[in-house]
């Protein structure tokens, strides 16, 4: 709003000299670049720079980016005022959450509420015996601020003295609650770079059925957003380790140099090993917004195609299972990336109420060879890794596998004996 009155007030004197087809034209400019009323801007253009004098003879200048009116909204309940008795609570608990506070003193308030004698503070060490003392006597008005205070409010009041505590060394946060995650920065689908190669978006396919509790098997996919070239790997199951390798693997097969992998909020991979594995190699590794599955959209909308398609919506906890799915899923991924062209966008604009968007059909193969950003060798090991492919042998072989997978899977709840075999 500032802006907007700033920009009416360096028209205002244009306006005010200029004929009645020269006013509305410059009404038509201001409504479309400040999107406010049209009589809104006529009155804030009319008592721009106009002299008013007081009864005590005092002279004021109309100026619309001058306000002195009250703030709008709800006033603030919570204020510093309540910090002493809620930092001496604090200190009280042993330094915990402002969740756990919370709940602390909706169950203790009969006796952490009411007035704590002398001899009782005086019994504590020196050191808490000053942050403690406020607890002797709390004013009812203070009583029933503490009493409906929300721990979101008391975050925003216990900060700068959790900051404070921390720099002299007399609080220390829990060194594993969301420390990790804290230092993965957040980063939304709009935010991303365009056309730098070497963006990668990951998720995993979780192959428990209906049933997600126990061990089972997931696939790990990782799209480069650029040119949609997709690396598809087995997991075991979501520890850590099996994460870690197949990062390590996909680094060896992909024909550029991942500069950033973006992960959602899954513990497989907001974990120390694999963030430790992407600083290591000179990685930013960022996350998506917790609930916000459009954050990563492009790995998403490949779950059906490149996962879900060929090996469907079933459980598989066997390791013989797991076999055919480490065979399975890296065959996927040449089909996908030699042979398969994809559509991406290109671009995208709004018409009115609708949004026309224009497409480039082509394969990821392609497409790297296309980029700059890849070195000539890289380019001639990739036409002689494709000369190399059969698409048939390749389906052929696909097939097989999944049909093998459907054997292995049948097989888990029917188990054949040897004599019957």
């Amino acid at each position: 709003m500032a802006g907007k009155k700033s920009i009416i007030k360096a028209t205002a004197e244009k306006y005010l000299k200029a004929g009645k087809k020269a006013k509305n034209d410059l009404l038509n400019d201001l409504v479309k670049t400040t999107h406010l009323h049209r009589k809104y801007i006529i009155e804030l253009l009319n008592h721009t720079g106009k002299v008013y004098y007081t009864p005590q003879g005092i002279k004021l200048v109309g100026d619309p980016t001058v306000s002195y009116v009250h703030k709008r909204g709800r006033k603030k309940k919570y204020t510093q005022e309540i910090l002493p008795w809620l930092k001496a609570l604090w200190v009280l608990t042993g330094y915990r959450s402002s969740i756990h506070l919370k709940a602390f003193i909706t169950e203790n308030q009969n006796w952490a509420l009411a007035e704590i004698s002398q001899p009782v503070i005086d019994g504590f060490p020196r050191g808490m015996r000053a942050d403690l003392r406020p607890l002797q006597h709390i004013p009812p008005p203070i009583q029933a601020l503490l009493w409906t205070i929300s721990s979101a409010t008391i975050e925003r009041l216990l900060k700068p003295v959790k900051d404070q505590d921390k720099l002299a060394h007399r609080y220390q946060p829990h060194p594993y609650a969301s420390v990790l995650k804290k230092n993965i920065p957040v980063e939304t689908h709009f935010d991303k770079p365009r056309g730098q190669l070497g963006y990668t978006e990951l998720d995993t396919v979780h192959h428990c059925a209906e049933v997600p509790e126990g061990s089972y098997c997931l696939t790990l996919s990782e799209v480069e957003i650029n040119t949609h070239w997709d690396e598809l790997r087995a997991l075991r199951n979501k520890a850590h380790q099996w994460v870690h390798r197949a990062l390590m693997d996909i680094d060896k097969t992909v024909p550029f140099k991942i500069h950033t992998r973006h992960v959602d909020n899954g513990t497989e991979f907001i974990n120390e090993p694999v963030f430790a594995y992407t600083q290591a190699h000179g990685m930013r590794y960022t996350r998506s917004r917790a609930y916000h599955k459009n954050d990563n959209p492009v790995v998403e909308s490949r779950h059906w195609t490149l996962v879900r398609s060929y090996v469907g919506y079933r459980r598989y906890d066997t390791a013989a299972e797991y076999e055919v799915l480490k065979e399975l899923m890296p065959l996927i991924s040449l089909k996908n990336n030699y042979f398969m062209p994809t559509m991406r966008t290109v671009k995208k604009e709004r018409v009115g109420g609708k949004v026309r968007k224009q497409y480039e059909i082509d394969t990821p193969y392609n497409r790297v060879l296309k980029s700059s950003a890849v070195a000539e060798e890289k380019k001639h090991a990739l036409r002689e890794r494709k000369a190399a492919l059969s698409y048939l042998e390749l389906l052929n072989r696909i097939v097989h596998l999944q049909l093998k997978l459907d054997k292995v899977h049948q097989k888990k709840y029917n188990p054949i004996s040897e004599d019957e075999e």
